[in-house]
């Protein structure tokens, strides 16, 4: 992969190298250019609408994953399952989660200026999902605290991490949406984790299927 200290000229083969560029402010920055340029027309203006659908409208020096943020409170959120005097509680967050994603839940009272996102942008959308699943699952097999575990300070086995992942992968995307009907509208998200998964951790596809049989 390509480097940005490299100073590659990334509109010169556009849009192949849009995600190498990892500072955010940056990827905008090239972006707007391409746009300026109009180098991808059809597919660019939806680029910008996901970029900032996932890290926010305003430059920072550090711009927050909002899709990373969805999936970590949803992963809270099910850790602690599903109370029955809380369900419709539970439920309506979840949709604020699954929309933050760009998943839609076609309930009523969640249409907002951006619930049509997955139908407008479709494989830009796909594209942004791809990106947010292998930067996840480096976060993971690269962090210390998810790798290990007594305070951290004890190693797991690699196969220990694989399980562990998959296991949130499942929590998130299949076990807890289904808790509230929500599985099929989570399904085409899920299956771009599960594939990231298979390609992208060690021996990930037949740890997955090992799983699932």
């Amino acid at each position: 992969m390509t480097t940005q200290n490299e100073k590659t000229d990334y509109l010169s083969e556009w849009p192949a190298h849009y995600y190498e560029i990892e500072d955010i402010n940056e990827r905008e920055r090239i972006l707007k250019l391409a746009i300026e340029q109009k180098l991808d027309p059809a597919l660019d203006e939806k680029r910008l609408l996901i970029l900032r659908k996932r890290f926010g409208d305003h430059p920072a020096e550090k711009r927050a994953d909002l899709f990373l943020r969805a999936w970590m409170m949803i992963q809270a959120a099910s850790a602690g399952g599903v109370s029955f005097f809380q369900k419709k509680r539970q439920k309506k967050e979840l949709y604020g989660y699954l929309m933050q994603l760009g998943i839609r839940t076609d309930e009523k009272q969640n249409v907002e200026k951006d619930a049509d996102v997955e139908d407008v942008c479709g494989y830009i959308l796909e594209e942004e999902w791809k990106n947010f699943a292998y930067t996840y699952l480096a976060s993971c097999t690269g962090s210390r605290a998810y790798c290990s575990t007594l305070f951290g300070i004890v190693p797991i086995k690699d196969a220990a991490v694989a399980e562990k992942i998959a296991q949130d992968i499942d929590l998130v995307t299949k076990d807890y949406p289904a808790a509230f009907g929500l599985e099929e509208a989570v399904r085409p998200f899920r299956s771009i984790m599960v594939d990231a998964f298979c390609q992208y951790i060690p021996n990930g596809e037949s740890v997955w299927k090992s799983m699932h049989e």
